[in-house]
């Protein structure tokens, strides 16, 4: 079989940016990675497990399988996808993406509220005090259930951890090390990823010419971001709100270095 790699985060963690940056620059890498959550009955295009197993198999070099799911096989609606995603991740080494979880939470604010009315009339700080609404979090707030995210992961311990502000800092030295620790093939000229506005029909042409002849990073697969830089949640945290995610989050904080 194909070796696997798992990228997992929290959402709003910088998942595509660490996806799209080893598609782009690890040779060994198959183009088009996977989403674990596609296995859920629920999810709008799902697969049954037998033809997301038939899917992986197909690929060639090392796929990546990207997941925001908890580590643990009960927090599957499918008791089917809950086995397989956990075979899976137990013969598979796995990449955890974090980000600071105050600009986690301001990032996943807008995110929501962009298709969701009842987020968009929501404050920032009603949203940050509300219920996180996955099935594995109930009785958890969003702050809460970003630190039971980060710690389920760190406990069960990643082959790599990627922080998402370091790869914005040092691009290079983050997709090195993270190669280096997984023996993954690096092209000769690193191209970082581009996380700027969708190019219009003749750049999506040019592209694949471009890439052939290593020149210009790759487009990011995830929505743009509202911004590429870190630490914006100053502008939306009040006081008590950084009172309160430090009173549901502190640990996690602290064991991710942002404390």
């Amino acid at each position: 079989m194909n070796r696997v790699i798992v990228v997992a985060s929290h959402r709003r963690s910088g998942t595509h940016l660490t996806l799209d940056s080893l598609r782009t620059n690890a040779r060994d890498i198959h183009p088009a990675f996977m989403t674990l959550e596609r296995l859920e009955p629920s999810h709008p295009k799902h697969l049954s497990v037998q033809e997301f197993d038939r899917r992986l198999r197909s690929r060639s070099g090392t796929v990546l399988v990207k997941t925001h799911a908890l580590p643990e096989a009960g927090g599957w609606q499918s008791r089917e996808a809950g086995q397989f995603a956990a075979q899976l991740l137990a013969g598979s080494p796995t990449i955890y993406v974090h980000r600071d979880g105050r600009d986690v939470l301001v990032s996943l604010y807008h995110f929501v509220r962009s298709y969701s009315p009842d987020v968009a009339g929501q404050s920032f700080a009603e949203f940050l005090r509300g219920a996180h609404s996955a099935p594995d979090a109930v009785g958890l707030s969003r702050a809460a259930y970003w630190q039971h995210h980060v710690l389920a992961w760190l406990d069960r311990g990643p082959t790599v951890t990627v922080s998402y502000e370091g790869m914005l800092a040092d691009f290079a030295a983050s997709v090195t090390a993270i190669a280096d620790r997984l023996a993954l093939d690096l092209r000769p000229t690193l191209s970082p990823v581009d996380l700027g506005a969708r190019p219009g029909l003749a750049h999506a042409v040019m592209r694949p010419l471009l890439r052939r002849l290593g020149l210009g990073g790759r487009q990011s697969t995830a929505i743009r971001p509202r911004s590429g830089g870190s630490g914006g949640w100053r502008a939306a945290f009040q006081a008590a709100d950084l009172a309160w995610f430090e009173a549901e989050a502190s640990e996690a904080m602290r064991r991710l270095g942002y404390a």
